[in-house]
Formats: C-alpha cells, sequence, structure tokens
C-alpha cells in the first residue's frame, strides 16, 4: 500500500513538471523511449518507471531523480560552498554599508 502512495506522489509530481515545463506525456514517454501507452499505465497503475528511465524523465523534465522520488533536491557540495561564499560576501558588503 505504501509503494502505491508513494508512487502516486511521485507520478503527482511528473503530472506538475509536464504542465510546468509546458510538455506532454508523449514527449516525456518519448524521453524514456517507451510507448505513450506505456507510460500512462505507468501512471494509472502507480508503477515506478526502471531506474534508467527515471534517469531519463528526470532529466527530460530538469530535475533529479532525487525530486521526482522525494520532492528534494540533494545539494552537491559544490553548491553548498557555492552558498557559502556567496553568504560570506554579501555579509561583507552588509558590513561595509553600515560602517
Amino acid at each position: 500500500m505504501e509503494q502505491n502512495l508513494t508512487a502516486s506522489i511521485f507520478w503527482e509530481r511528473v503530472k506538475f513538471l509536464i504542465k510546468q515545463n509546458r510538455t506532454t506525456q508523449k514527449n516525456a514517454a518519448a524521453a524514456c523511449t517507451v510507448s505513450l501507452r506505456t507510460f500512462q499505465n505507468w501512471m494509472y497503475k502507480n508503477l515506478y518507471p526502471t531506474i534508467v528511465d527515471g534517469y531519463h524523465l528526470a532529466r527530460f523534465l530538469g530535475v533529479s531523480v532525487d525530486y521526482l522520488v522525494t520532492g528534494h533536491e540533494r545539494k552537491t557540495q559544490k553548491q553548498i560552498d557555492t552558498a557559502r561564499t556567496l553568504l560570506k560576501k554579501a555579509d561583507e558588503n552588509l558590513d561595509r554599508i553600515r560602517a
């Protein structure tokens, strides 16, 4: 039962991203190299795609597989370091403005 619920949420995210990206289920299916019928069966039956198909789907929709599954993007260490650097520079600029 829990897998059906999480798969349902997965497909809700996919549907939202398809709409947000102004594309179609047919284009998403093509990105996974499956037929539209197969793609729609996955959604209707709340079945996860294969790992490879999930990867292609995520790339097509401009998100990570992590996002499709969890709703959260995983930050890389490089992204974290960049954010810290930018925050440090902003703090330094604020200190100069206040002085």
